[in-house]
């Protein structure tokens, strides 16, 4: 049976995580006009997957999984994750679809789709993408 665990979601946000209390920040995405895909898209590719690229195989692997398989088995609600972090900018009218793109920026050409999403067990670890694996 494989694993994964919802909280590795939050890896892919961290440069972002907590900056809805930061006055700099807040102003800054204002500034920038977030409604299409392609301006997501842009903020994504300038915040988050540089951030993801450095990241430790095991965490890499480990967040890739929990995003493939909640793109595909649509069990957690992606506005409250989303949101949860306090990032500094609203979310997309669906919130899915920011994770969406998060993938497609990512992982250019793959499919998210999990063909054996079955075998999946989740285990909500908050701690495990806390710990250093190495």
């Amino acid at each position: 049976m494989n694993v994964v665990n919802p909280h590795f979601l939050d890896v892919f946000l961290r440069p972002l995580t907590g900056l809805a209390d930061d006055d700099e920040a807040v102003a800054h995405y204002k500034e920038i006009e977030l409604q299409t895909e392609q301006q997501y898209k842009a903020v994504i590719r300038e915040t988050l997957v540089e951030h993801f690229n450095n990241l430790e195989e095991v965490e890499k692997r480990k967040s890739k999984i929990a995003l493939s398989y909640y793109l595909t088995k649509p069990e957690i609600d992606f506005e409250r994750v989303f949101y949860s972090l306090l990032p500094p900018f609203d979310a997309p009218p669906n919130a899915r679809d920011f994770f969406l793109w998060l993938w497609e920026e990512l992982f250019i050409g793959e499919s998210f789709e999990l063909i054996d999403v079955e075998s999946y067990k989740v285990v909500a670890d908050m701690y495990e993408p806390l710990r250093s694996e190495k």
